[in-house]
């Protein structure tokens, strides 16, 4: 059946597990009989007090009673001090807290406000006083600011940082991004960029040099995430987040499938008192500074409003929470593209603005003729291919060049996109007779949005029309079984959902437009225009991605199962997950996509052993229908991919001394291979040129399962005074999905269920492809007995038998040190390195040289027919170093911040040119973006020192307090240097199907710092024909980053428990341009813009008004 884009899918039913399978999922179940527990990827979402009971004297007191209360719930639990004094409270809510302790002839000693953070241990030393147990004894807890008991790194933010802090778009995730080590990546790369267009979901970090998909995501302790690109599923209002713990080096074994980081939110409870709040934030584009380069502002407007409620429903026993939160967004963009002049349209290309044009049926110079104008290489009308003569008629494809006399981003246009989002959080938490806990929450996301293109609706944009439900549920139960051994667990449903199509969806231009095979009904996604990708041309058609449907689930199970042995706080458990995901039209093109260069009508057109190429011009190229290579998939049928992970792990915290902590811990996981249900896969066979298809025997065909991965973690904390110095230490190494965290994604996107057709230039310089005649592949119908012959021009994919998931290998050791009674400093080594990574590339790419480059292909004698062998394998490799230094401020005196700086230095082999050459690609070095060197980041709260409460004018009257008291001014500022620039050219100078490097001309070359000059473009040359370019990554870097934001609020109490605030929001305060990389396609005679910078990321500075009212 065909894939129906306008149609929803459900994803049910179970596959059979391989035996292995079978038998290890019975070691799990027999373990889970032995521990109790049922466990899954997940870390926990309670926190606990530990600490030592002692007399004046420094003498242990065993046996003491111990209370701890939870003072926004009532809900207590009690404890007894061991023999050592010791006691560790489990199970504990973020909050603050009220231990109470007493001992037969001391006084009672009561301890108030005790911060409890998730998965974090709070130290509360007691010290009781000689007396009677009915005298008493207050005083206020010492929340730690030195580690003394972990050797993970991380930080916890909690909700100051959270509600304070300028974010734009109000997304969490990109507080992620002021962590140490933390660069802002993903789709959603600028560091401020706003989530507010409902991309929330991919505004995450690259941490610690590892690759996005790396850094996993969980609400409450269960998975949200989706499993295709790693983003975020649900992304929570700002005012439901109780705090957010961030796990970045050598976390806790609980701490399951991550690379660089892991970051848990956990959402509000309600409490004995009613508390919530209601808020609206606004923004305008008569609010906005303009654009770089624009000519005028985009039309923008957002409204973002909701509220939060929660209270008791029975006082000390169940409580509730909810929320909702919408945005309804006009969202402007600016473009300025590049488009086809009238000149150019008719064939004339004037000589002031262009190189030589050759005739590639002559090999001579096109005639100069006379325009209104100037000279002009003129491409006779009657050589026009018919498809792209109707293309440049009129302004149907490409509209009107508002500068007719330029050839560089001559249109200009604004578009407004329209945004809706809606979502809510309900919440419910139950406390039992018993002591037990119960809760469950869901949460649910959706997303409507209509992404016009300029001009007209062929032109390519990066937004599509997108519409997304998603959704993602908890249930978690927490049981004392004593004093010493407590256990947590958690259910998750985690769901994303999602279509995308693009503004030509539905229609038949390519049809129209005369191009064979160019529309199929049977395809759906096979609507619409194909992409012309022309060099130095705005480009026409959906994305490839587009016309598509992503659905991912997540079934899960979680728990914790903890004893406290003496000195040894011992946790136990097991993982499990069942993964279910759909995708259609992966980067598949199905309306067909073709690509256009300079080579057809430069010097060297015709001669496939020329040498120095001058001259040519992509669109003349196109204008002649003589394309450098083209692609096109069909999705035969919906992929429903399946795939498990689970895991066992041990963890001893040993508490050696009171100066001296242990973390000793080993976790295995095992993450199968994706198998699809109705075994729709296949994978390329080496040895016999033939695609062998899945069966009930043989699931994700001829791919074996790895259950090799043991993961040790140890670690050491030593305090030598008292806890105000920690030093730091820890080795560890963690597991992860490759492939930006997906599941499948190859096989059962294989050839024939997903047919590829990619077609290439045979000879250098040798037209080989009309539009107008050739067309288009069409789709074949393959019968799927397996063996299966691939067909001529296609492409497939290989997974080699011993492929296995990604592992990251961490360390780090460091100091801490208590500055004042609120502030700390840290500085550490932090390392990763990263093995077994997932990368992919075609190993059919023939070696450069002369020829055919059909018959020169490594594998064209078993697959004569095939173009690519995507090899998926798991053989990259990476290393990153970095000094981490912060200064970290607690809340005083209406202070709050913390400031980081980070020295970074990020090597790998992900990003190479030309995978096969390995030997050249180490000697010039790679570097897979974003390897930042330098990252400066300072976020601040700051409550201004006038008013009632603060430290001047604390008693003034009412008018004054109204109008000078209640200040505050909070900052994100990050400064980062640069990233490592790759230079490549435009044409295929190698004959193998792929772009090459440049070469260097010069031993550095020298970075002239402008825009239309960012570095010295003299530096970098063409290399001779069939000769690898020698220019590495990182010889020079891009523009630094500098951005501001900045908020500033007023408060004004209303009642004793309610306040209304209102802020004004600038983000990109100094309005600073975030330019975005220079154009790094040598040469400057084939490219005029190389070594320009033409874009910037983000946004200009951006205001945003806004008001709160809490109680």
């Amino acid at each position: 059946m065909k894939s129906q884009i306008n149609s929803c899918h459900r994803l049910a039913g179970s596959n059979s597990l391989s035996a292995s399978l079978r038998g290890m999922l019975l070691i799990l179940s027999a373990l889970a009989l032995i521990t109790s527990t049922v466990m899954c990827f997940g870390q926990g979402v309670t926190g606990r007090i530990q600490g030592t009971v002692q007399d004046g004297t420094g003498a242990v007191v065993p046996k003491a009673t111990i209370t701890v209360t939870n003072q926004d719930t009532g809900v207590s639990s009690r404890y007894t001090s061991g023999s050592q004094g010791e006691f560790i409270a489990n199970l504990l809510s973020p909050g603050n807290y009220k231990i109470e302790v007493a001992a037969a002839g001391f006084r009672t000693t009561v301890s108030t406000g005790n911060v409890v953070t998730v998965d974090n241990a709070t130290r509360a030393d007691v010290i009781l006083q000689l007396g009677a147990t009915t005298e008493s004894v207050q005083v206020t807890g010492d929340n730690p600011l030195v580690d003394t008991t972990s050797s993970s790194m991380g930080e916890v933010l909690n909700t100051r940082d959270i509600s304070s802090l300028p974010l734009n778009g109000r997304v969490f995730s990109q507080l992620v991004q002021t962590v140490p080590g933390s660069v802002a990546t993903g789709f959603g790369s600028a560091p401020e960029a706003a989530a507010g267009a409902g991309a929330s979901g991919s505004i995450t970090a690259s941490v610690n040099g590892m690759p996005w998909g790396g850094t996993t995501y969980t609400l409450d302790g269960v998975s949200n995430m989706e499993l295709l690109n790693a983003f975020i599923n649900i992304t929570p209002a700002l005012d439901s987040i109780q705090e957010i713990k961030i796990s970045t080096n050598n976390a806790e074994a609980t701490v399951g499938t991550y690379g660089g980081a892991q970051v848990n939110a956990f959402l509000k409870s309600g409490t004995n008192a009613f508390h919530g709040s209601a808020y609206e934030f606004f923004r305008s584009d008569s609010l906005n500074a303009i654009q770089w380069q624009a000519v005028t502002k985009a039309p923008y407007r957002a409204n973002q409003f909701g509220g939060s409620l929660g209270g008791p429903i029975i006082r000390n026993k169940a409580f509730f929470f909810v929320d909702y939160q919408g945005l309804l967004l006009n969202n402007g963009i600016a473009y300025n593209l590049t488009v086809p002049t009238d000149l150019m349209k008719q064939g004339s290309f004037l000589t002031s603005q262009f190189p030589t044009l050759y005739d590639p049926s002559t090999g001579n110079p096109f005639p100069i003729v006379t325009t209104s104008q100037g000279p002009a290489y003129q491409v006779p009308s009657s050589r026009l291919d018919p498809t792209a003569a109707k293309m440049v008629a009129g302004a149907n494809i490409w509209p009107e060049a508002t500068t007719q006399n330029s050839i560089n981003q001559n249109y200009k246009a604004n578009t407004s996109e329209t945004d809706n989002n809606h979502q809510f959080d309900i919440k419910v938490d139950y406390q039992l007779p018993n002591g037990d806990h119960l809760f469950a929450r869901e949460s649910y996301q959706r997303r409507d949005l209509t992404a016009p293109s300029p001009g007209t609706r062929f032109i390519q944009i990066n937004d599509v029309n997108a519409l997304s439900r998603n959704h993602n549920i908890a249930v978690g139960y927490d049981h004392t079984f004593s004093p010493s051994a407590t256990n947590e667990l958690r259910f998750g449903f985690n769901r994303f959902y999602t279509k995308d199509f693009g503004n030509d969806f539905q229609t038949n231009e390519n049809s129209a437009l005369g191009i064979p095979n160019g529309n199929n009904s049977a395809f759906p996604g096979a609507s619409g225009l194909a992409i012309f990708n022309i060099s130095n041309v705005a480009a026409t058609g959906s994305q490839d991605w587009t016309n598509s449907h992503r659905i991912t689930n997540v079934y899960q199970i979680t728990d914790n199962f903890t004893k406290v042995l003496g000195k040894h706080t011992i946790t136990v458990g097991e993982d499990y997950r069942r993964l279910q995901a759909s995708l259609t039209n992966a980067n598949a093109s199905q309306n067909g996509s073709f690509s256009y260069n300079a080579d057809y009508t430069s010097s060297c057109t015709g001669r496939p052993n020329c040498t120095s190429s001058t001259g040519g011009n992509a669109f003349a190229s196109f204008l002649l229908g003589l394309p450098s290579s083209l692609y096109r998939g069909f999705v035969d049928t919906d992929p429903a991919t399946r795939a498990n992970l689970a895991g066992v792990y041990g963890q001893d915290e040993y508490h050696v001394s009171k100066s001296l902590t242990l973390n000793l811990a080993l976790r295995w996981d095992v993450i199968t291979q994706a198998v699809d249900k109705f075994n729709r896969q296949s994978n390329f066979n080496l040895s016999t040129g033939l695609l062998d298809i899945a069966s009930s025997s043989n699931r994700a065909p001829n791919v074996n399962n790895y259950y090799g991965n043991f993961a040790p973690r140890v670690g050491f904390s030593y305090s030598p005074n008292n806890g105000r110095t920690a030093v730091r230490g820890a080795f560890g190494m963690t597991t992860f999905p490759g492939n930006f965290g997906a599941i499948g994604g190859n096989l059962e996107r294989n050839f024939p269920f997903f047919q590829q057709y990619y077609v290439n230039q045979q000879l250098a310089y040798t037209p080989f492809w009309h539009v107008n005649t050739n067309g288009l592949p069409g789709f074949v119908p393959i019968s799927t007995a397996a063996p299966v012959t691939p067909q001529p021009n296609s492409s497939v994919t290989l997974i080699p038998q011993n492929f296995r998931p990604d592992n990251a290998y961490a360390w780090n050791l460091g100091v801490q040190q208590q500055l004042t009674a609120s502030s700390s400093f840290s500085l550490s080594y932090v390392a990763t390195r990263g093995v077994h990574l997932y990368r992919d590339y075609n190993i059919n790419t023939p070696a450069p040289g002369p020829g055919d480059l059909t018959t020169r292909r490594p594998y064209y004698g078993i697959a004569p027919g095939v173009t690519s062998i995507n090899y998926a394998t798991s053989d990259g490799l990476s290393i990153y170093h970095s000094l981490q230094a912060e200064l970290k401020k607690n809340f005083s005196h209406g202070l709050q911040g913390r400031i980081s700086y980070t020295w970074s230095k990020e090597i790998d082999d992900q990003n190479v040119f030309y995978p096969q050459h390995d030997n050249l690609n180490r000697a010039v070095g790679t570097s897979q973006a974003p390897n930042v060197p330098q990252n400066f980041i300072a976020s601040v709260v700051y409550q201004l020192p006038f008013g009632h409460g603060r430290q001047w004018l604390a008693g003034s009257s009412r008018p004054v307090d109204l109008l000078l008291g209640g200040w505050q001014l909070s900052t994100i500022t990050i400064l980062q240097s640069g990233q490592p620039l790759t230079f490549g050219i435009s044409n295929d100078n190698l004959n193998s199907g792929f772009s090459n490097r440049a070469n260097l001309a010069c031993p550095s070359i020298r970075k002239i710092g402008k825009t239309s000059e960012w570095f010295d473009t003299t530096c970098l040359t063409t290399p001779a024909l069939y000769q690898l370019g020698n220019s590495g990554v990182g010889k020079v870097l891009g523009p630094s980053y500098r951005n501001s934001d900045v908020s500033l609020s007023k408060s004004v109490k209303i009642h004793e428990s309610m306040a209304a605030s209102f802020q004004v929001d600038a983000f990109n305060l100094t309005n600073t341009p975030h330019y975005a990389n220079p154009n790094t396609t040598c040469c400057t005679a084939q490219n005029p813009s190389f070594g320009q910078i033409t874009s910037t990321n983000g946004t200009p500075r951006d205001i945003q008004l806004g008001g709160r009212f809490t109680f």
